[in-house]
Protein backbone atom coordinates (compact mmCIF):
# COMPACT_ATOMS: atom_id res chain seq x y z
CA UNK A 1 0.00 0.00 0.00
CA UNK A 2 2.90 2.36 0.80
CA UNK A 3 4.25 1.93 -2.71
CA UNK A 4 0.87 2.85 -4.16
CA UNK A 5 0.72 6.05 -2.09
CA UNK A 6 4.26 6.97 -3.04
CA UNK A 7 3.57 6.45 -6.74
CA UNK A 8 0.36 8.41 -6.56
CA UNK A 9 2.05 11.30 -4.79
CA UNK A 10 4.87 11.28 -7.33
CA UNK A 11 2.31 11.41 -10.11
CA UNK A 12 0.59 14.30 -8.33
CA UNK A 13 3.82 16.32 -8.17
CA UNK A 14 4.68 15.59 -11.79
CA UNK A 15 1.26 16.83 -12.91
CA UNK A 16 1.43 19.85 -10.61
CA UNK A 17 4.84 21.00 -11.75
CA UNK A 18 3.91 20.40 -15.36
CA UNK A 19 0.88 22.66 -15.01
CA UNK A 20 2.73 25.28 -13.02
CA UNK A 21 5.53 25.31 -15.55
CA UNK A 22 3.16 26.13 -18.41
CA UNK A 23 3.29 29.90 -17.75
CA UNK A 24 7.06 29.81 -17.99
CA UNK A 25 6.96 27.84 -21.22
CA UNK A 26 4.39 30.17 -22.71
CA UNK A 27 6.37 33.14 -21.54
CA UNK A 28 9.33 32.04 -23.55
CA UNK A 29 7.23 32.95 -26.59
CA UNK A 30 5.22 36.01 -25.56
CA UNK A 31 3.15 35.28 -22.43
CA UNK A 32 2.75 37.26 -19.20
CA UNK A 33 3.38 34.53 -16.69
CA UNK A 34 4.09 34.39 -12.99
CA UNK A 35 5.04 31.84 -10.31
CA UNK A 36 4.49 32.23 -6.60
CA UNK A 37 3.96 30.73 -3.17
CA UNK A 38 0.75 30.66 -1.20
CA UNK A 39 -0.22 30.12 2.41
CA UNK A 40 -3.54 30.26 4.17
CA UNK A 41 -6.08 28.52 6.34
CA UNK A 42 -8.52 25.72 5.54
CA UNK A 43 -11.84 24.86 7.20
CA UNK A 44 -12.06 21.05 6.82
CA UNK A 45 -15.17 19.16 5.84
CA UNK A 46 -17.07 17.71 8.84
CA UNK A 47 -17.27 14.27 7.25
CA UNK A 48 -13.50 14.13 6.82
CA UNK A 49 -12.80 15.58 10.30
CA UNK A 50 -15.38 13.27 11.88
CA UNK A 51 -16.84 16.08 13.94
CA UNK A 52 -18.54 19.45 13.64
CA UNK A 53 -16.01 22.22 12.93
CA UNK A 54 -16.09 26.00 13.49
CA UNK A 55 -13.91 28.88 12.32
CA UNK A 56 -11.70 28.21 15.33
CA UNK A 57 -10.82 24.77 13.97
CA UNK A 58 -9.05 25.92 10.78
CA UNK A 59 -5.91 24.20 9.54
CA UNK A 60 -2.86 25.67 7.82
CA UNK A 61 -2.48 25.19 4.08
CA UNK A 62 0.53 26.07 1.91
CA UNK A 63 1.67 25.50 -1.61
CA UNK A 64 2.58 26.94 -5.02
CA UNK A 65 0.65 28.70 -7.73
CA UNK A 66 1.26 29.92 -11.27
CA UNK A 67 -0.61 32.08 -13.73
CA UNK A 68 -0.67 33.27 -17.29
CA UNK A 69 -2.36 36.57 -18.24
CA UNK A 70 -3.43 36.28 -21.85
CA UNK A 71 -5.54 39.48 -21.93
CA UNK A 72 -6.04 42.55 -19.69
CA UNK A 73 -9.08 40.89 -18.06
CA UNK A 74 -8.48 37.14 -18.30
CA UNK A 75 -5.85 34.81 -16.90
CA UNK A 76 -5.25 31.08 -16.66
CA UNK A 77 -4.06 29.74 -13.29
CA UNK A 78 -2.97 26.53 -11.59
CA UNK A 79 -2.14 25.94 -7.92
CA UNK A 80 -1.27 23.14 -5.56
CA UNK A 81 -1.41 23.12 -1.77
CA UNK A 82 -0.97 20.73 1.14
CA UNK A 83 -2.70 20.64 4.49
CA UNK A 84 -2.96 18.23 7.44
CA UNK A 85 -6.42 17.76 8.96
CA UNK A 86 -7.06 16.33 12.41
CA UNK A 87 -9.62 13.57 12.04
CA UNK A 88 -11.55 11.29 14.39
CA UNK A 89 -12.14 8.71 11.73
CA UNK A 90 -9.04 7.11 13.17
CA UNK A 91 -6.30 8.36 15.47
CA UNK A 92 -3.95 10.86 13.77
CA UNK A 93 -4.42 13.17 10.84
CA UNK A 94 -5.31 13.15 7.19
CA UNK A 95 -2.75 14.63 4.80
CA UNK A 96 -4.39 16.26 1.78
CA UNK A 97 -2.99 17.43 -1.50
CA UNK A 98 -5.14 19.53 -3.85
CA UNK A 99 -4.37 20.52 -7.42
CA UNK A 100 -6.60 23.08 -9.12
CA UNK A 101 -6.60 24.83 -12.51
CA UNK A 102 -9.00 27.25 -14.20
CA UNK A 103 -9.66 30.83 -15.29
CA UNK A 104 -9.69 34.18 -13.53
CA UNK A 105 -11.75 37.13 -14.67
CA UNK A 106 -10.54 40.56 -13.56
CA UNK A 107 -12.99 43.35 -13.03
CA UNK A 108 -11.86 46.71 -14.46
CA UNK A 109 -11.86 49.55 -11.97
CA UNK A 110 -10.10 52.80 -12.83
CA UNK A 111 -7.10 51.70 -10.75
CA UNK A 112 -5.83 48.72 -12.68
CA UNK A 113 -3.07 48.09 -10.12
CA UNK A 114 -5.62 46.93 -7.56
CA UNK A 115 -8.21 44.68 -9.15
CA UNK A 116 -10.95 42.35 -7.98
CA UNK A 117 -11.26 38.96 -9.61
CA UNK A 118 -13.45 35.89 -9.83
CA UNK A 119 -11.79 32.46 -10.12
CA UNK A 120 -13.14 29.04 -10.93
CA UNK A 121 -12.17 25.68 -12.31
CA UNK A 122 -11.85 21.90 -11.70
CA UNK A 123 -9.43 20.23 -9.32
CA UNK A 124 -8.09 16.92 -8.04
CA UNK A 125 -7.85 16.06 -4.31
CA UNK A 126 -5.73 13.30 -2.72
CA UNK A 127 -6.46 12.32 0.93
CA UNK A 128 -3.95 10.12 2.84
CA UNK A 129 -5.08 8.78 6.19
CA UNK A 130 -2.69 7.51 8.81
CA UNK A 131 -2.60 3.82 8.70
CA UNK A 132 -2.39 3.57 4.93
CA UNK A 133 -5.97 4.23 3.88
CA UNK A 134 -6.73 7.03 1.42
CA UNK A 135 -8.73 8.09 -1.62
CA UNK A 136 -8.77 10.54 -4.53
CA UNK A 137 -11.59 12.82 -5.67
CA UNK A 138 -12.27 15.44 -8.31
CA UNK A 139 -13.79 18.74 -7.22
CA UNK A 140 -15.06 22.10 -8.50
CA UNK A 141 -13.70 25.33 -7.08
CA UNK A 142 -15.15 28.84 -7.03
CA UNK A 143 -13.69 31.91 -5.37
CA UNK A 144 -13.14 35.63 -5.41
CA UNK A 145 -10.38 37.92 -4.25
CA UNK A 146 -8.16 40.88 -4.95
CA UNK A 147 -4.78 41.32 -6.58
CA UNK A 148 -2.31 44.16 -5.86
CA UNK A 149 0.49 45.01 -8.23
CA UNK A 150 3.57 45.56 -6.01
CA UNK A 151 6.15 46.17 -8.71
CA UNK A 152 6.64 46.00 -12.41
CA UNK A 153 6.36 42.17 -12.36
CA UNK A 154 5.30 41.11 -8.84
CA UNK A 155 1.91 40.87 -7.15
CA UNK A 156 0.31 40.13 -3.79
CA UNK A 157 -3.14 38.54 -3.71
CA UNK A 158 -5.79 37.08 -1.47
CA UNK A 159 -8.60 34.69 -2.32
CA UNK A 160 -11.59 33.30 -0.49
CA UNK A 161 -12.81 30.09 -2.10
CA UNK A 162 -14.85 26.96 -1.67
CA UNK A 163 -14.03 23.49 -3.08
CA UNK A 164 -16.84 20.93 -3.56
CA UNK A 165 -16.10 17.33 -4.50
CA UNK A 166 -17.60 15.90 -7.66
CA UNK A 167 -16.66 12.21 -7.34
CA UNK A 168 -17.55 9.92 -4.37
CA UNK A 169 -14.47 7.76 -3.67
CA UNK A 170 -13.87 7.17 0.05
CA UNK A 171 -15.84 8.31 3.10
CA UNK A 172 -18.64 6.03 2.08
CA UNK A 173 -19.55 8.37 -0.77
CA UNK A 174 -20.15 11.40 1.50
CA UNK A 175 -19.55 14.73 -0.21
CA UNK A 176 -16.61 16.95 0.72
CA UNK A 177 -16.85 20.75 0.98
CA UNK A 178 -13.89 22.81 2.16
CA UNK A 179 -13.44 26.55 2.55
CA UNK A 180 -10.08 28.28 2.16
CA UNK A 181 -8.59 31.70 2.63
CA UNK A 182 -5.26 31.92 0.81
CA UNK A 183 -2.59 34.60 0.55
CA UNK A 184 -0.04 34.40 -2.23
CA UNK A 185 2.91 36.31 -3.60
CA UNK A 186 3.88 35.89 -7.24
CA UNK A 187 6.95 36.80 -9.21
CA UNK A 188 6.61 37.70 -12.84
CA UNK A 189 8.87 35.91 -15.25
CA UNK A 190 9.36 38.92 -17.57
CA UNK A 191 7.73 39.58 -20.93
CA UNK A 192 3.97 39.57 -20.89
CA UNK A 193 0.98 40.51 -22.98
CA UNK A 194 0.94 44.12 -24.17
CA UNK A 195 -2.30 44.52 -26.11
CA UNK A 196 -1.77 48.15 -27.09
CA UNK A 197 1.95 47.75 -27.83
CA UNK A 198 3.01 50.62 -25.59
CA UNK A 199 5.71 48.67 -23.72
CA UNK A 200 3.64 48.36 -20.52
CA UNK A 201 2.21 44.93 -19.91
CA UNK A 202 -1.55 44.67 -19.70
CA UNK A 203 -1.70 43.61 -16.07
CA UNK A 204 -0.14 46.89 -14.95
CA UNK A 205 -1.35 49.09 -17.81
CA UNK A 206 -3.84 51.66 -16.51
CA UNK A 207 -4.62 52.69 -20.08
CA UNK A 208 -4.73 49.40 -22.04
CA UNK A 209 -6.24 50.94 -25.18
CA UNK A 210 -3.56 53.53 -25.87
CA UNK A 211 -3.17 54.15 -29.65
CA UNK A 212 -0.08 52.48 -31.04
CA UNK A 213 2.88 54.80 -31.32
CA UNK A 214 1.86 57.08 -28.44
CA UNK A 215 4.43 57.85 -25.76
CA UNK A 216 3.29 56.56 -22.35
CA UNK A 217 4.29 56.89 -18.71
CA UNK A 218 5.23 53.95 -16.46
CA UNK A 219 1.54 53.20 -15.90
CA UNK A 220 0.89 52.90 -19.63
CA UNK A 221 -1.05 56.15 -20.02
CA UNK A 222 -0.26 58.46 -22.94
CA UNK A 223 1.40 61.84 -22.45
CA UNK A 224 0.26 65.06 -24.14
CA UNK A 225 2.91 67.66 -23.40
CA UNK A 226 1.26 70.51 -25.31
CA UNK A 227 -2.27 69.63 -24.18
CA UNK A 228 -3.74 69.67 -27.67
CA UNK A 229 -5.51 66.30 -27.39
CA UNK A 230 -3.05 64.48 -29.66
CA UNK A 231 -0.72 62.16 -27.71
CA UNK A 232 3.04 62.55 -27.75
CA UNK A 233 4.58 60.11 -30.18
CA UNK A 234 1.65 60.65 -32.53
CA UNK A 235 1.87 64.45 -32.39
CA UNK A 236 3.72 65.76 -35.42
CA UNK A 237 3.86 69.20 -33.76
CA UNK A 238 4.52 68.45 -30.07
CA UNK A 239 5.18 72.07 -29.08
CA UNK A 240 1.88 73.62 -30.20
CA UNK A 241 0.97 76.70 -28.18
CA UNK A 242 -1.73 76.05 -25.52
CA UNK A 243 -5.28 76.52 -26.74
CA UNK A 244 -4.52 76.45 -30.45
CA UNK A 245 -6.88 74.31 -32.57
CA UNK A 246 -5.02 71.38 -34.15
CA UNK A 247 -5.64 68.80 -36.85
CA UNK A 248 -5.51 65.01 -36.48
CA UNK A 249 -1.71 65.11 -36.60
CA UNK A 250 -1.54 67.57 -33.71
CA UNK A 251 -0.40 70.45 -35.89
CA UNK A 252 -2.04 73.88 -35.72
CA UNK A 253 -4.95 74.32 -38.07
CA UNK A 254 -4.83 76.97 -40.77
CA UNK A 255 -8.45 77.09 -41.94
CA UNK A 256 -7.93 79.79 -44.55
CA UNK A 257 -4.58 78.44 -45.77
CA UNK A 258 -2.77 81.75 -45.34
CA UNK A 259 0.20 80.30 -43.43
CA UNK A 260 -0.89 81.76 -40.09
CA UNK A 261 -2.31 79.23 -37.60
CA UNK A 262 -5.89 79.68 -36.45
CA UNK A 263 -4.70 80.17 -32.88
CA UNK A 264 -2.97 83.44 -33.78
CA UNK A 265 -4.88 84.39 -36.92
CA UNK A 266 -6.84 87.59 -36.32
CA UNK A 267 -8.50 87.24 -39.71
CA UNK A 268 -9.33 83.51 -39.96
CA UNK A 269 -11.51 83.85 -43.07
CA UNK A 270 -9.00 85.41 -45.45
CA UNK A 271 -9.76 84.43 -49.07
CA UNK A 272 -7.48 81.75 -50.50
CA UNK A 273 -4.49 83.26 -52.30
CA UNK A 274 -4.47 86.63 -50.54
CA UNK A 275 -1.18 87.86 -49.07
CA UNK A 276 -1.34 88.37 -45.30
CA UNK A 277 0.67 90.08 -42.58
CA UNK A 278 2.03 88.50 -39.39
CA UNK A 279 -1.45 88.66 -37.82
CA UNK A 280 -2.99 86.67 -40.69
CA UNK A 281 -4.87 89.68 -42.05
CA UNK A 282 -4.84 90.40 -45.80
CA UNK A 283 -2.77 93.23 -47.26
CA UNK A 284 -4.16 95.78 -49.72
CA UNK A 285 -1.18 97.86 -50.80
CA UNK A 286 -3.07 100.12 -53.17
CA UNK A 287 -6.15 100.44 -50.97
CA UNK A 288 -8.58 99.47 -53.71
CA UNK A 289 -10.44 96.84 -51.68
CA UNK A 290 -8.91 93.88 -53.56
CA UNK A 291 -6.31 92.04 -51.47
CA UNK A 292 -2.72 91.62 -52.57
CA UNK A 293 -2.22 88.21 -54.09
CA UNK A 294 -5.67 88.45 -55.69
CA UNK A 295 -5.11 91.93 -57.15
CA UNK A 296 -4.17 91.73 -60.84
CA UNK A 297 -3.27 95.45 -60.74
CA UNK A 298 -1.56 95.90 -57.35
CA UNK A 299 -0.35 99.47 -58.02
CA UNK A 300 -3.66 101.12 -58.85
CA UNK A 301 -3.75 104.83 -57.99
CA UNK A 302 -5.54 105.46 -54.72
CA UNK A 303 -9.14 106.54 -55.18
CA UNK A 304 -9.62 104.83 -58.52
CA UNK A 305 -12.63 102.55 -58.95
CA UNK A 306 -11.62 98.95 -59.73
CA UNK A 307 -13.21 95.77 -61.01
CA UNK A 308 -13.26 92.37 -59.25
CA UNK A 309 -9.67 91.74 -60.34
CA UNK A 310 -8.47 94.97 -58.75
CA UNK A 311 -7.86 96.70 -62.07
CA UNK A 312 -9.06 100.29 -62.57
CA UNK A 313 -12.17 101.08 -64.58
CA UNK A 314 -12.26 103.77 -67.28
CA UNK A 315 -15.87 103.98 -68.42
CA UNK A 316 -15.32 106.77 -70.95
CA UNK A 317 -11.99 105.38 -72.20
CA UNK A 318 -10.15 108.68 -71.81
CA UNK A 319 -7.20 107.23 -69.90
CA UNK A 320 -8.22 108.75 -66.56
CA UNK A 321 -9.56 106.10 -64.17
CA UNK A 322 -13.06 106.23 -62.74
CA UNK A 323 -12.98 107.62 -59.25
CA UNK A 324 -10.28 110.05 -60.32
CA UNK A 325 -12.10 111.26 -63.45
CA UNK A 326 -13.92 114.54 -62.81
CA UNK A 327 -15.68 114.22 -66.14
CA UNK A 328 -16.55 110.51 -66.31
CA UNK A 329 -18.84 110.84 -69.35
CA UNK A 330 -16.39 112.40 -71.79
CA UNK A 331 -17.13 111.19 -75.34
CA UNK A 332 -14.60 108.68 -76.59
CA UNK A 333 -11.61 110.00 -78.56
CA UNK A 334 -11.84 113.46 -77.05
CA UNK A 335 -8.62 114.87 -75.67
CA UNK A 336 -8.76 115.33 -71.90
CA UNK A 337 -6.63 116.95 -69.21
CA UNK A 338 -5.16 115.16 -66.19
CA UNK A 339 -8.51 115.37 -64.43
CA UNK A 340 -10.27 113.55 -67.27
CA UNK A 341 -12.12 116.64 -68.50
CA UNK A 342 -12.16 117.67 -72.20
CA UNK A 343 -9.44 120.08 -73.30
CA UNK A 344 -10.39 123.45 -74.78
CA UNK A 345 -7.18 124.68 -76.35
CA UNK A 346 -8.56 127.98 -77.63
CA UNK A 347 -10.69 128.54 -74.51
CA UNK A 348 -13.80 129.24 -76.54
CA UNK A 349 -16.03 126.95 -74.42
CA UNK A 350 -16.16 124.24 -77.05
CA UNK A 351 -14.06 121.13 -76.22
CA UNK A 352 -11.35 120.24 -78.69
CA UNK A 353 -13.15 116.99 -79.44
CA UNK A 354 -16.00 118.81 -81.17
CA UNK A 355 -14.34 122.14 -82.00
CA UNK A 356 -14.33 122.52 -85.78
CA UNK A 357 -12.24 125.69 -85.40
CA UNK A 358 -9.72 124.80 -82.62
CA UNK A 359 -7.67 128.00 -83.06
CA UNK A 360 -10.38 130.61 -82.74
CA UNK A 361 -8.90 133.88 -81.42
CA UNK A 362 -9.62 134.57 -77.77
CA UNK A 363 -12.81 136.53 -77.17
CA UNK A 364 -14.46 135.45 -80.39
CA UNK A 365 -18.10 134.46 -80.05
CA UNK A 366 -18.44 130.93 -81.37
CA UNK A 367 -21.24 128.55 -82.08
CA UNK A 368 -21.70 124.98 -80.85
CA UNK A 369 -19.09 123.76 -83.33
CA UNK A 370 -16.46 126.14 -81.97
CA UNK A 371 -16.37 128.32 -85.03
CA UNK A 372 -17.05 132.03 -85.14
CA UNK A 373 -20.76 132.79 -85.01
CA UNK A 374 -22.53 134.33 -87.93
CA UNK A 375 -23.47 138.00 -87.62
CA UNK A 376 -26.56 138.47 -85.50
CA UNK A 377 -29.77 138.91 -87.49
CA UNK A 378 -30.96 141.59 -85.14
CA UNK A 379 -28.90 144.33 -83.60
CA UNK A 380 -29.69 146.16 -80.44
CA UNK A 381 -33.37 146.90 -80.19
CA UNK A 382 -34.11 146.05 -83.80
CA UNK A 383 -36.83 143.48 -84.11
CA UNK A 384 -37.58 143.49 -87.86
CA UNK A 385 -35.21 142.48 -90.63
CA UNK A 386 -36.04 142.75 -94.31
CA UNK A 387 -34.47 139.86 -96.16
CA UNK A 388 -32.83 141.76 -98.97
CA UNK A 389 -32.47 139.59 -102.04
CA UNK A 390 -35.36 137.29 -101.20
CA UNK A 391 -37.79 138.31 -103.93
CA UNK A 392 -40.51 136.61 -105.89
CA UNK A 393 -41.77 136.92 -109.44
CA UNK A 394 -45.29 138.25 -109.96
CA UNK A 395 -47.93 135.76 -108.80
CA UNK A 396 -45.14 133.30 -107.72
CA UNK A 397 -44.08 131.72 -104.37
CA UNK A 398 -41.06 129.92 -105.86
CA UNK A 399 -37.68 130.73 -104.34
CA UNK A 400 -35.05 131.77 -106.79
CA UNK A 401 -31.40 130.68 -106.59
CA UNK A 402 -30.50 134.16 -105.35
CA UNK A 403 -33.16 133.87 -102.63
CA UNK A 404 -31.85 130.51 -101.49
CA UNK A 405 -28.34 131.91 -101.15
CA UNK A 406 -29.65 134.67 -98.87
CA UNK A 407 -31.67 132.16 -96.82
CA UNK A 408 -28.59 129.98 -96.36
CA UNK A 409 -27.00 132.86 -94.50
CA UNK A 410 -30.15 133.29 -92.41
CA UNK A 411 -30.06 129.58 -91.50
CA UNK A 412 -26.42 129.86 -90.38
CA UNK A 413 -27.27 132.83 -88.19
CA UNK A 414 -30.25 131.05 -86.63
CA UNK A 415 -28.09 128.02 -85.90
CA UNK A 416 -25.49 130.21 -84.21
CA UNK A 417 -28.12 132.08 -82.21
CA UNK A 418 -30.38 129.27 -80.99
CA UNK A 419 -32.20 131.49 -78.54
CA UNK A 420 -33.79 133.52 -81.38
CA UNK A 421 -37.35 132.78 -82.56
CA UNK A 422 -38.80 134.63 -85.58
CA UNK A 423 -41.94 135.25 -87.52
CA UNK A 424 -41.57 135.03 -91.30
CA UNK A 425 -43.80 137.74 -92.76
CA UNK A 426 -44.81 137.62 -96.45
CA UNK A 427 -45.87 140.86 -98.32
CA UNK A 428 -47.17 141.67 -101.85
CA UNK A 429 -47.67 144.78 -104.00
CA UNK A 430 -51.08 146.23 -104.64
CA UNK A 431 -51.69 144.60 -108.03
CA UNK A 432 -54.56 142.17 -107.99
CA UNK A 433 -57.31 141.43 -105.55
CA UNK A 434 -56.61 141.75 -101.82
CA UNK A 435 -57.76 138.23 -101.00
CA UNK A 436 -55.53 136.76 -103.63
CA UNK A 437 -52.58 138.84 -102.45
CA UNK A 438 -53.23 137.69 -98.87
CA UNK A 439 -53.04 134.06 -99.84
CA UNK A 440 -50.01 134.63 -102.07
CA UNK A 441 -48.10 136.30 -99.25
CA UNK A 442 -48.94 133.36 -96.96
CA UNK A 443 -47.55 130.89 -99.50
CA UNK A 444 -44.36 132.92 -99.85
CA UNK A 445 -43.84 133.02 -96.03
CA UNK A 446 -44.41 129.27 -95.83
CA UNK A 447 -41.93 128.63 -98.66
CA UNK A 448 -39.23 130.48 -96.69
CA UNK A 449 -40.09 128.62 -93.50
CA UNK A 450 -39.90 125.25 -95.27
CA UNK A 451 -36.49 126.10 -96.70
CA UNK A 452 -35.07 127.12 -93.32
CA UNK A 453 -36.38 123.92 -91.76
CA UNK A 454 -34.65 121.97 -94.52
CA UNK A 455 -31.42 123.61 -93.36
CA UNK A 456 -31.78 122.28 -89.84
CA UNK A 457 -33.70 125.06 -88.08
CA UNK A 458 -36.31 123.70 -85.66
CA UNK A 459 -39.84 124.36 -86.88
CA UNK A 460 -40.98 125.58 -83.42
CA UNK A 461 -38.62 128.55 -83.80
CA UNK A 462 -40.30 129.64 -87.06
CA UNK A 463 -43.78 131.09 -87.64
CA UNK A 464 -45.06 131.90 -91.17
CA UNK A 465 -47.67 134.64 -91.74
CA UNK A 466 -48.90 136.43 -94.86
CA UNK A 467 -49.88 140.09 -94.71
CA UNK A 468 -50.81 140.57 -98.39
CA UNK A 469 -50.70 144.19 -99.55
CA UNK A 470 -51.63 145.59 -96.14
CA UNK A 471 -48.11 146.76 -95.15
CA UNK A 472 -46.47 148.44 -98.18
CA UNK A 473 -43.07 150.10 -97.77
CA UNK A 474 -43.38 151.95 -101.14
CA UNK A 475 -46.25 153.72 -102.96
CA UNK A 476 -46.87 150.97 -105.65
CA UNK A 477 -46.67 153.74 -108.33
CA UNK A 478 -43.69 152.32 -110.14
CA UNK A 479 -42.42 148.88 -110.92
CA UNK A 480 -39.45 149.49 -108.64
CA UNK A 481 -41.72 150.47 -105.78
CA UNK A 482 -43.89 147.41 -106.35
CA UNK A 483 -40.80 145.16 -106.35
CA UNK A 484 -39.86 146.57 -102.95
CA UNK A 485 -43.32 145.76 -101.60
CA UNK A 486 -42.94 142.12 -102.75
CA UNK A 487 -40.69 141.25 -99.83
CA UNK A 488 -40.08 138.87 -96.91
CA UNK A 489 -39.34 140.12 -93.40
CA UNK A 490 -38.16 138.42 -90.23
CA UNK A 491 -39.60 139.68 -86.97
CA UNK A 492 -38.03 138.56 -83.70
CA UNK A 493 -40.65 137.12 -81.37
CA UNK A 494 -38.64 135.61 -78.52
CA UNK A 495 -40.18 138.08 -76.10
CA UNK A 496 -43.32 140.19 -76.10
CA UNK A 497 -44.43 140.22 -79.65
CA UNK A 498 -44.98 143.64 -81.09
Amino acid sequence: MSKIKTGRRALTFIMAWSILALPGWSLAAEGDGELGVQVGVLLPDEDLAGQSRSLGDVEVAYGLRGGYHFSPDWAWFADIYRSAVDTRLQPGSAATWALRSGLEYYLSPEDRRRRWFLAGGPGWLEVDLDGGAGFDRTFASLGFGQRWQTGSDNALRWELRADRSLSDDGLGGAGLTRGLFMLSYAWGLGGGTDSDGDGVRDRRDDCPSTPRGATVNRRGCPADADGDGVFDGLDACPATAPGWPVDDRGCPRDSDGDGVSDGEDECPKTPQGASVDDRGCPRDSDGDGVFDGLDACPETSRGASVDDRGCPRDADGDGVFDGLDRCPDTPRAWSVDRHGCPKDSDADGVPDGKDACPETPAGTAVGDNGCKKAEALFEGQDRILVLEGVNFDTNSAELSAESRAVLDGVARALRDWPEVRVEIAGHTDADGAKDYNQKLSQRRAQAVRAYLISKGIAGERLTARGYGESRPIADNATSEAKARNRRVELERIDGDRR
